[in-house]
């Protein structure tokens, strides 16, 4: 782990940042489809499909706030913060290259203590590149973020408050991918993946992983019984500490009883050295099924015995002309990498989709803008609060997850909670796990979010928004308070300044309690303008 403290003169992500963004910007992005917000038109979606696109613009966003260490109340300190954000979405939805990537750099001045003043990238980027006509692909994911580093801690509400508890997060991977066809539906699927992930927070350590796969199948081979075969063979290795080895093969039975319902059928080994230094080996067994009784609501199950004991997937979504929800819950093995990537399927990105689609009616335009603000301000991936864990090793995670929104006429109504309970394995050889498991076995965190927009004009919403949290920790430290909560209370008014002028004026109060004790209120103006 290189721990680095970034400054308007030394920007620690630079060559990562630069060697990804010159790549996709030539093309080596993966192409991603513009999300459609509920109850928008087919033509529009038509609309998001260009070859390439190429979409300059630039944030000016002001905050005034009371307490912007988000210290105790004693140390409370005011500052008014100016964040300049020139930020480029590149995208390419045709041919052999296909991807987007949105990248900002970021400056941010405070006027009461300028020794705070930073400069720093973020991203979000991921590609595929067919290398060999429908059969070599080359898959690129990369992104830098900005990461709540504790639960316990103070949780800030965008990227310029509480920087005590905000560290870059940098997650690059490439996977080359060879596919071949056999009999009618039959296929191969062979894949490489190196990643590497980094943080500028103190305490964490480098990790990069390489992973073999492969997957044979063919779902019709005898009719309505198909099967597949897929394996792994994985090392994570992280700095300072032995590496983390794991292989998994699987073979599935699949029949499928109706159109509508499958059910299958799972037997297998996996060996890993997680809870030992050496490698112990068990059997995995296990059974699923997949049910589609109409074209808008879906659900799978997926159960297993695997080495930790009992772990499963159940998902069960439902979608309609005005609503969607979805309801998730899971058991299984998970790292930093891969908490990295969102477990909710309502992202800040379809949040905010909604919430300005009366300020933004074509969608094209709207996501530039709602892609431009995400970047320049640093926000997570999920609704409310980050779901994104950082620590040095493997970690087991259950978690529930549900997300709703409805769309009316002139509201638009969007909730999403979770809750997750995180174990670290209880052997791992680690100098240091980092993190929440630097003190803790065990994490608990439960988190609700709700937001309301009403539409007031044609051009102009105005938004209320409501995000609760309660963590709690299994700690033999005496000194460490085993709880955290957190209330944040927001309203907006976002309106269209011009034909590419936007505007969002933002309230908002902030209180935690706990392990730290905190609170805060704000101001914040923004305009965003593209070219």
């Amino acid at each position: 782990m290189r721990v680095r403290r970034q400054s308007m003169r030394k920007l620690s992500s630079f060559p990562y940042c630069l060697t990804v963004l010159a790549v996709s910007i030539s093309g080596l992005a993966y192409a991603q489809q513009v999300p459609v917000a509920i109850g928008a038109r087919g033509a529009d979606s038509d609309m998001s499909r260009s070859p390439l696109s190429i979409v300059p613009s630039v944030a000016l966003i002001e905050t005034f706030t009371d307490n912007v260490m988000l210290s105790k109340r004693s140390e409370a300190r005011s500052d008014f913060i100016t964040q300049v954000s020139p930020t480029v979405s590149v995208s390419s939805g045709a041919g052999v290259i296909q991807g987007n990537l949105q990248a900002a750099f970021n400056g941010t001045f405070y006027g009461e203590d300028s020794s705070r003043n930073q400069g720093f990238l973020t991203m979000r980027g991921a590609g595929r590149v067919e290398a060999w006509r429908q059969h070599g692909f080359i898959d690129l994911n990369a992104s830098v973020t900005r990461e709540t580093l504790s639960v316990f801690a103070p949780q800030a509400a965008d990227s310029v408050t509480g920087t005590n508890n905000i560290g870059e997060v940098r997650n690059f991977s490439v996977a080359p991918t060879f596919i071949e066809h056999f009999g009618d539906a039959g296929s191969v699927e062979i894949r490489y993946l190196l990643g590497e992930t980094t943080s500028s927070g103190a305490g964490f350590k480098s990790s990069r992983n390489n992973a073999l796969s492969f997957n044979i199948g063919d779902p019709a081979a005898f009719g309505n019984i198909g099967w597949s075969l897929a394996g792994s063979d994985s090392v994570m290795s992280t700095s300072g500490a032995r590496d983390l080895k794991q292989q998994i093969v699987r073979f599935t039975g699949q029949l499928k009883m109706t159109p509508q319902l499958q059910l299958r059928l799972i037997g297998g080994v996996e060996g890993n050295n997680i809870n030992s230094a050496n490698t112990e080996r068990s059997r995995i067994y296990g059974a699923g099924a997949d049910w589609t009784p109409s074209p808008v609501t879906k659900l799978s199950a997926l159960w297993e015995d695997r080495f930790f004991g009992p772990g499963f997937q159940l998902s069960a979504e439902h979608r309609g002309p005005l609503y969607a929800a979805k309801l998730t819950y899971s058991k299984d093995v998970n790292s930093t990498s891969q908490s990295l990537s969102a477990f909710s399927a309502i992202s800040t990105y379809d949040l905010l989709m909604s919430l300005t689609q009366s300020s933004h009616p074509n969608v094209v335009e709207r996501d530039a803008f709602v892609r431009q603000f995400i970047t320049a301000q640093g926000l997570p991936q999920n609704v409310g609060v980050s779901q994104a864990v950082l620590s040095n090793g493997l970690f087991l995670d259950r978690r529930v997850g549900v997300e709703m929104s409805l769309l009316g006429v002139r509201n638009t109504l969007v909730f999403s909670a979770f809750h997750s309970e995180r174990n670290r394995f209880s052997e791992q050889s680690f100098s240091a796990f980092g993190g929440d498991f630097q003190n803790a076995s065990r994490v608990r965190e439960n988190s609700a979010s709700v937001v309301l927009s009403h539409k007031l004009t044609a051009d102009m919403s105005a938004n209320a928004g409501l995000t609760v949290s309660n963590s709690s920790r299994d700690t033999t430290d005496a000194g460490l308070d085993p709880t955290m909560r957190m209330r944040r209370v927001s309203t907006d008014l976002v309106s269209r300044l011009g034909r590419r002028a936007n505007g969002i004026l933002t309230l908002r109060n902030v209180r935690g309690e706990g392990a730290s004790n905190y609170s805060e209120n704000a101001a914040v103006g923004s305009v965003f303008i593209t070219f």
